[in-house]
């Protein structure tokens, strides 16, 4: 694992497993897709991706939280210029949002809400921040999560409403 682990295999995420393991502690996982819309419609779209490399939910506290992953699998260092770039992309339809790297720069963490996931060691080097995503884009993206997954249980669309399973 870590340095020789790749992430992807012809411009598809692969090995993606390894990384929900590690940010376990946003909760019970409850499912993921890669190279998943961000939005409902193109139309709808501004921003430096159009695709998340992982979009994955995860329920605690009677909640359901949309977590991006990015992760740029190259030998490069990652700036905080590229770190912003997508943290204002995904913040838009995710809770949280970690950008996965094997190298980031010394400033990259002075970004407080973004996450950053060492691909080398696989550890969380900073925790992720809520980030109080539109209510619709997120609903759009979780409505094309549950058609193209097929979740085991319902997903709550709405980023701040609970789920009734607290009184069962």
């Amino acid at each position: 694992m870590g340095e020789e682990t790749r992430f992807y295999n012809f411009s598809k995420t692969i090995n993606e497993q390894l990384i929900l393991d590690i940010i376990e502690d946003h909760g019970d996982y409850v499912l993921h897709a890669t190279e998943s819309v961000l939005a409902r419609r193109f139309l709808d779209w501004e921003g430096i991706c159009y695709l998340a490399d992982i979009l994955t939910v995860f329920r605690k506290n009677h909640r359901d939280y949309l977590i991006g992953i990015e992760i740029k699998d190259w030998k490069h260092t990652v700036h905080p210029k590229l770190c912003w770039e997508y943290l204002k992309t995904y913040r838009k339809s995710c809770e949280y949002f970690y950008l996965a790297a094997r190298k980031f720069s010394g400033t990259a963490s002075i970004i407080k809400e973004i996450g950053l996931i060492n691909l080398s060691t696989m550890k969380v080097v900073k925790r992720a921040e809520y980030l109080f995503p539109q209510k619709e884009f997120r609903a759009g993206v979780v409505r094309g999560l549950k058609k193209f997954t097929s979740p085991v249980r319902d997903i709550i669309e709405d980023p701040y409403q609970m789920s009734l399973d607290m009184y069962l």
